[in-house]
């Protein structure tokens, strides 16, 4: 089962148990009775919070730090392509050229890469100074 499935499915879990003690607690109240004991009440409350999931937000491009060992050839103008992976995949961003640096991002399927460069191994430079393979972008928006 995915993650996506078992956090749907043990929220579901969560509120049926919830709602459960719900209609426990709501009851109706047995009638008072001619009596001199002393009743008490109890009352249970339950709180539910949702997980929430914070993003942190960057302001600026990223600074690659990266030792240039590779030869870059600089193109006439800025290219713009579409990320062209097959649906539900990701473009890796990565600090050089190829698959052994580090990745420092993704693209998803439609997306625009502003490509400054060609690094003449098959990857292009972005506007940013980063890498993606030129194996997974297109001149037209992918259907």
């Amino acid at each position: 089962m995915n993650r996506k499935r078992f956090t749907t499915a043990l929220i579901a879990a969560m509120m049926v148990g919830v709602m459960s003690l719900g209609l426990v607690a709501c009851k109706k109240k047995p009638e008072p009775t001619e009596t001199t004991e002393a009743t008490t009440e109890q009352t249970t409350t339950t709180t539910t919070t949702a997980a929430t999931t914070s993003l942190p937000v960057w302001s600026g491009p990223l600074q690659n730090d990266e030792e240039v060992t590779w030869k870059e050839t600089k193109l006439e103008s800025e290219a713009t392509y579409y990320v062209a992976v097959s649906k539900g995949e990701f473009l890796n961003v990565r600090k050089g050229p190829g698959v052994k640096y580090t990745k420092i991002g993704t693209l998803t399927r439609g997306q625009t890469v502003t490509v400054v460069a060609k690094a003449g191994n098959g990857w292009y430079k972005t506007k940013d100074g980063f890498f993606v393979s030129e194996t997974y972008l297109t001149g037209k928006m992918p259907n």
